[in-house]
């Protein structure tokens, strides 16, 4: 820093940060189906024996399950903090002018993710107690099948 600069607690610290989230998002979606489509092809032409599968569905649900929910509440923290620093270096008096304008699209977009977490949450589940009937149900076709 020069020493005639001083430090601006009015600069936007969360610029851009929607788009790369949304951007990080479609990487990570992208990265999960190209490993699934390779590991598709290796269990179809290279390993010819069956083994048991795995769903990689419900990995890449849980992963974005978490990215989503703990992502949310950062946006939502940080677009607070972003506001009482420059609501407080606003004002020139001792006393801090508190006012709800201001922009709180940040905030917003933090609750809308959150809320898309919490329902990766309830397809988690609900895959999950799937995955577990349809193995149940095979073991009891199987337990029947050898008596």
């Amino acid at each position: 820093m020069k020493e005639n600069q001083s430090f601006n607690l009015n600069t936007n610290f969360m610029n851009n940060f929607s788009y790369l989230f949304v951007k990080l998002v479609f990487i990570i979606i992208i990265t999960f189906l190209i490993i699934m489509v390779i590991n598709f092809l290796r269990d179809k032409f290279i390993n010819q024996e069956k083994a048991t599968t795995k769903n990689s569905i419900i990995d890449l649900i849980f992963i974005l399950n978490k990215l989503f929910y703990i992502s949310g509440f950062g946006f939502v923290i940080a677009n607070i903090f972003q506001m009482i620093f420059s609501k407080i270096s606003d004002s020139n008096s001792r006393i801090p002018n508190f006012k709800i304008t201001g922009e709180w699209e940040y905030l917003t977009f933090g609750i809308i993710i959150i809320f898309i977490g919490i329902s990766f949450k309830v397809i988690y589940k609900t895959l999950s107690k799937k995955e577990k009937e349809d193995l149940t149900s095979v073991q009891n076709n199987q337990v029947k099948n050898l008596s």
